[in-house]
């Protein structure tokens, strides 16, 4: 039998590091936001009612819980693997917290939709969650070696 790592263990050394998956995952997040800015290019700003391929809304969906799929379940792990015991509770209260907030802020950007959409087109409303995570993608995946040294071999 060849020497080194077999099974599970070659399979964690393999594996993408948090910093990759959450830059993975927020790049995902921005393709999906992309494909509705593309699906929304041709309606007119402004206007009330549109009919747009369903196609769009499925690929986003699809792209969305991929990167839904690299950030969360790597986000609670690594949680609870990086922080100390007697703070595990608070921690993912922070974390719970961190969700609630950023889901009031999508309902209120979200409320703004008319608003935007009366200056500028649906497809710049959607370009802008394109642009803001696939660039903070790009940052995690470049700090990717600073943030595996803070992170003191944990994996």
């Amino acid at each position: 039998m060849p020497t080194g790592l077999v099974g599970s263990e070659m399979c964690i050394r393999d594996s993408p590091s948090a910093a990759m998956k959450y830059g993975l995952g927020l790049i995902l997040l921005g393709l999906g936001f992309a494909i509705l800015s593309y699906g929304s290019a041709g309606i007119i700003p402004g206007s009330k009612t549109a009919s747009v391929s369903m196609i769009f809304l499925i690929l986003a969906y699809l792209l969305h819980t991929m990167g839904e799929l690299c950030l969360s379940p790597v986000g609670l792990s690594y949680l609870s693997k990086l922080v100390p015991a007697r703070m595990i509770g608070f921690m993912f209260g922070i974390w719970y917290l961190a969700i609630a907030i950023g889901q009031k802020a999508a309902g209120t950007m979200g409320g703004m939709i008319d608003k935007i959409s009366e200056q500028y087109s649906l497809s710049t409303f959607f370009l802008m969650f394109t642009l803001i995570p696939i660039a903070f993608g790009i940052i995690s995946i470049v700090l990717n070696p600073v943030i595996k040294r803070l992170m003191h071999g944990v994996r």
